[in-house]
C-alpha cells in the first residue's frame, strides 16, 4: 500500500485551521452587518460561507483530542478560553454602552464550551472501563440542556430561564458536541471498512496503515458523518414548534455540509505548528469580535 501522501490530500491541520478562522471571520462580519441592517444581501451570503467554520473546528478538535500527548493541557486551554468568553458575555450584558447599542452577546453562547465538551466526550470514550465510557453522554446532555434553555427563552412562554445561565450555554446546543463525537466514531467505522477491504483483497491489514487509502476512507466517513448530523439537526429543528425555533435561521445550516469538501482533502499531517500561531489563534478569536463590530458600526455611521 502506497504510503506517500500526494494530491488530493493537500490540506494539513494548519490549513484547515486557517480556513476555519477565515470562514468564522466572514460569518461574524455577516452577523454584524445583519445586526446593523447593512447590505442584507451581502450579509446573508457571508452567513452561508460562515457555516463552514464550525464543522472544521469540530473536526480539528476530534483530531486533537485523539492525538494530543496531554489531554489535560489541551482541555485546560479550551477551558480558559471558555471562561474568558463567558466573562466577555457577562461584560457585554452588564455594560450599558454595549447593551444599548445592540452589542450584547447574551444570546450568543460560548463556542469554546461546545469544543471543550466534545473533547471531553472523546476523552471519556477512550477510557478502558465501560462505566467511564458511559459518562461520555453527560457533555452531550449538557448541550441538550443548553439548547432547551435557549429555546424556552426565545419562546418567552415560561419567563426567563434562570436554571441555565446564559453565560454557561453552548453556542450550538447539542449539534457541535454530537458532531465532534461522530468524528471520533468515524475512526472506528473507517477501520472496520479497511478490515473488510483487507479480507476481500487479501492484502494484509497492516499494509493499509498510514496510507492514502486509510486517510481517504477516514475522510469520506467523516464527511458522511457531517452530513448525517447536520441533516439530523435540521430535522429536529423542523419538528419543533416554530415558537421555539424562530430565533435562528436554521435552514442555512445545510451549507455546513460543504465543509466536507475540505475534510476530504485533509492529509492527516499537522503542518505549520509554531507556538505563536497556536496561541495567536486563541487571541485572534477574542480580538476579532470587537474589531468586526466596530468596523461595521463605523461604516454604518458614516
Amino acid at each position: 500500500m502506497d504510503n506517500e501522501r500526494r494530491f488530493p490530500l493537500v490540506l494539513s491541520s494548519f490549513w484547515l485551521k486557517v480556513l476555519a478562522l477565515l470562514t468564522m471571520t466572514i460569518d461574524h462580519l455577516g452577523f454584524a452587518m445583519e445586526m446593523f441592517g447593512y447590505l442584507p444581501q451581502v450579509s446573508i451570503v457571508f452567513r452561508y460561507i460562515g457555516r463552514l467554520a464550525l464543522p472544521l473546528f469540530c473536526f480539528m478538535i476530534a483530531e486533537g483530542a485523539i492525538h494530543t500527548k496531554s489531554f489535560k493541557k489541551y482541555a485546560l486551554r479550551l477551558g480558559i478560553m471558555a471562561s474568558v468568553v463567558s466573562l466577555v458575555i457577562l461584560g457585554s450584558e452588564a455594560i450599558p454602552l454595549f447593551r444599548n447599542n445592540g452589542l450584547s452577546m447574551k444570546d450568543e453562547g460560548v463556542i469554546f464550551l461546545d469544543l471543550l465538551l466534545g473533547a471531553l466526550s472523546i476523552y471519556l470514550l477512550r477510557q478502558n472501563k465501560w462505566y467511564i465510557k458511559i459518562l461520555a453522554v453527560l457533555p452531550l446532555l449538557y448541550g441538550v440542556g443548553s439548547f432547551i434553555a435557549v429555546s424556552f427563552d426565545s419562546c418567552g412562554c415560561y419567563g426567563e430561564t434562570y436554571w441555565f445561565p446564559y453565560f454557561m450555554r453552548t453556542q450550538y446546543g447539542w449539534y457541535g458536541i454530537l458532531l465532534i463525537i461522530c468524528f471520533y466514531f468515524a475512526h472506528y467505522i473507517a477501520q472496520a471498512l479497511i478490515k473488510l477491504a483487507s479480507s476481500i483483497s487479501q492484502i494484509p491489514y497492516e499494509s493499509y496503515k498510514d496510507s492514502n487509502y486509510e486517510r481517504n476512507v477516514l475522510n469520506i466517513v467523516s464527511a458522511i458523518m457531517l452530513i448525517i448530523v447536520t441533516v439530523l439537526y435540521i430535522v429536529v429543528m423542523k419538528l419543533l414548534p416554530s415558537k421555539f425555533t424562530y430565533y435562528v435561521n436554521y435552514t442555512i445550516q445545510y451549507f455546513a455540509s460543504f465543509a466536507g469538501v475540505f475534510i476530504l482533502l485533509y492529509s492527516g499531517k499537522r503542518g505549520y505548528n509554531r507556538k505563536w500561531f497556536q496561541y495567536g489563534s486563541y487571541l485572534y478569536y477574542l480580538l476579532h469580535l470587537p474589531l468586526v463590530y466596530l468596523l461595521i458600526y463605523l461604516i454604518v455611521s458614516i
